[in-house]
């Protein structure tokens, strides 16, 4: 019965509602007739008591469905689902059904039908009754054969998303809510519709009473330091950990167990999201044209994604692979398709060091404004092929920023890295003369009268961003994935940590702060062990860190020392002059800088080099132009010789 109710068409339905609430509006007259007479009646006989008529009495029956129907009908709430009914369908029921008791009453009245006043009364009590009972009924029918079975968790929490979010649950097919942890032991022994209240102390009591199978997790705003409190105080039961969105993302009356999602890294090395200011965002993107290379990388895929969002005239992609402009192009040819967007894309493909390439883009766009987040950046394997990055980081930002320069763009920004802060490795030391030479470019800028150059270039600086190629994330993920072991290059490294979508905001904002040559640095919270993120990651897969104090655990952590060039930790500033901008978390430095005259020098001794110049010629150049270089190979500090 219950299949073939369900799978009846939708009208079908609601014709089915419709006719169970007339039968249920007339009953409620007819019993009003009998409770207040206290005599047995059939219409057709009249009701000598009352002195009605029986044309009058089949009038007071005809109108109390009609007017209460068209009510329930205006009001849609013949458009709810009745198995998935709540509260606030209930509170709409109420108060439709005793404005129709009280306009079928007044109706009544003013006609002049010879009806007892307190029929009035009770008919209003019984069609309220009955209107919400029949809905009850089928709400517990329709619903109760698929309860077994169902997944029982616990709400982590007491407040208004936490009791929204049970009340979801409690008629949802697989997920079967059993009641709510506590942080304040007040609650303890009470319940919050129908559910107990349960403190933390008597959880594990609890998980294996109520069979547990997870833990929900819900936060009304995202807050990555509570989310790290909750996870270290459930720390033995975090793989039954799951965080679920903001129940102002829910835009359906049930959820799914897809919609549970682990613990991850992510969640717990992310820091209390900051909203964005408006101004800032749009400021050097609304109605503009912007231009943004290397647009297929984690940084500039993840840049392209906001800006289309915020309302450019046109956005112009550069980026050397093929497959990542693709991917990048078609990912924001949808977004403008879904949007109905007249925001023009246009991609082109090669490389930023190729000066006649970068020539030609800028002879057919008129560029506002450029994120330029081209670069190799992988230490390891610059290390090994500086030329490439030498190619691209230095000459290919050298180019752009020309060009920039020449074709007066508003506001040019480099992606630039903590790496760059007294560098020890080749890509470190490439970063730190691309800002060099936009430094200079900006004296030259404002060595000219006003009105002949307006570009201003800025640079920024942020450390590890979780997920991008480089991150050690994927890799940690990968090797947990496959049962181990996980590599760890020391036990003493550290690293700042950034989430890509935080990294990208604050990067466009910059942009709007730019007066001009600054070095922006973002705010990255506390540092890292590396040691101890694998182990945490871990721990979130539901494994055990195999190690001497546990021989008997899933997975060992192995140290394979330093990789050529890596520290032990990064740095975001060189020296000690930083000052803060109106932007919390986006602080200015004021750093030694090369002449115009410099920046060519060794420009000109870059393009010396070539695939067979020795590695520690190219070292010793970059040493001479980086101040603050510091090779390291082999995890020890070489000398350069004067």
């Amino acid at each position: 019965m219950r299949k073939f109710l369900l799978s009846l068409p939708r009208n079908k339905k609601q014709a089915l509602v419709i006719t169970v609430d007339v039968i249920s509006l007339v009953s409620a007259v007819w019993i009003a007739f009998m409770l207040r007479t206290d005599q047995f009646f059939w219409p057709s006989s009249g009701y000598p008591l009352t002195k009605i008529t029986p044309v009058q009495l089949y009038t007071v029956f005809l109108l109390a469905p009609m007017i209460t129907v068209t009510l329930l009908h205006l009001g849609r709430l013949y458009r709810s689902i009745t198995r998935y009914i709540t509260s606030e369908t209930y509170l709409k029921l109420t108060k439709a059904c005793l404005l129709a008791s009280f306009l079928w009453s007044i109706l009544i009245y003013q006609i002049g039908y010879p009806v007892p006043r307190s029929i009035y009364v009770i008919y209003t009590v019984l069609s309220l009754s009955f209107i919400i009972f029949t809905r009850y009924i089928a709400t517990v029918f329709l619903s109760k054969t698929n309860y077994q079975g169902r997944k029982n968790v616990l709400i982590y929490g007491t407040g208004s998303s936490a009791r929204q979010m049970a009340n979801l649950l409690t008629n949802d097919l697989e997920i079967k809510p059993v009641g709510f942890i506590s942080d304040d032991d007040d609650f303890e022994k009470t319940s919050i519709a129908e559910l107990s209240v349960y403190s933390k102390k008597d959880i594990e009591r609890i998980i294996t009473k109520k069979n547990i199978d997870e833990i929900l997790i819900t936060l009304s705003e995202k807050s990555s330091s509570k989310l790290r409190q909750i996870v270290n105080d459930l720390r033995p039961y975090r793989a039954k950990l799951r965080k679920l969105p903001s129940i102002d993302q829910i835009a359906r009356g049930k959820l799914k167990t897809s919609d549970f999602k682990k613990i991850v890294i992510d969640d717990l090395l992310g820091r209390d999201t900051v909203k964005p200011d408006p101004y800032l965002l749009k400021s050097c993107i609304e109605n503009k044209t912007v231009l943004i290379t290397g647009c297929g990388g984690s940084i500039g895929s993840e840049l392209s994604r906001q800006i289309i969002k915020l309302k450019p005239k046109r956005i112009v992609l550069i980026e050397q692979s093929e497959f990542f402009l693709y991917q990048i192009d078609q990912e924001l040819t949808d977004y403008k398709i879904k949007n109905n967007s007249d925001i023009v894309i246009k991609s082109y493909l090669g490389s930023i060091a190729n000066d006649g390439f970068i020539s030609f883009i800028f002879s057919e766009e008129t560029i506002d404004t450029v994120y330029h987040a081209a670069a190799h950046k992988h230490v390891p394997l610059v290390e090994h092929n500086p030329l490439p990055a030498i190619e691209t980081n230095i000459f290919g930002t050298n180019i752009l920023a020309n060009y920039a320069y020449k074709n007066n763009v508003e506001n040019f920004v480099l992606i630039s890295s903590d790496k760059a802060v007294r560098p020890t490795n080749i890509m470190g030391a490439t970063k730190r003369f691309a800002e060099l030479i936009l430094q200079s470019l900006q004296d030259k800028v404002n060595e000219l009268p006003s009105k002949q150059c307006r570009t201003k270039f800025c640079m920024v600086r942020f450390g590890n961003v979780l997920d991008t190629s480089g991150s050690v994330v994927p890799l940690f993920r990968k090797q947990i994935k496959r049962g181990g072991p996980v590599t760890v290059t020391d036990p003493r490294v550290i690293r700042y940590f950034m989430t890509i979508k935080e990294a990208t905001e604050l990067v466009i904002q910059t942009g709007s702060l730019s007066k001009g040559g600054d070095v922006f640095l973002l705010e990255m919270g506390e540092p890292v062990s590396v040691l101890e993120m694998a182990k945490e990651m871990i721990r979130l897969s539901g494994n055990e860190v195999k190690d001497s104090d546990n021989p008997s655990g899933d997975i060992e952590i192995i140290f394979t020392g330093l990789r050529a060039g890596e520290k032990l930790y990064e740095e975001l500033l060189i020296g000690d002059n930083v000052s803060p901008t109106i932007h919390k978390q986006i602080m200015a430095a004021n750093e030694e800088k090369l002449s115009d005259d410099k920046i060519s020098e060794f420009l000109n001794k870059f393009e010396q080099i070539n695939p067979l110049t020795a590695i520690d010629d190219i070292q010793k150049t970059l040493y001479d132009a980086v101040s603050g270089y510091t090779p390291n190979k082999n995890n020890k500090v070489v000398k350069i010789k004067k």
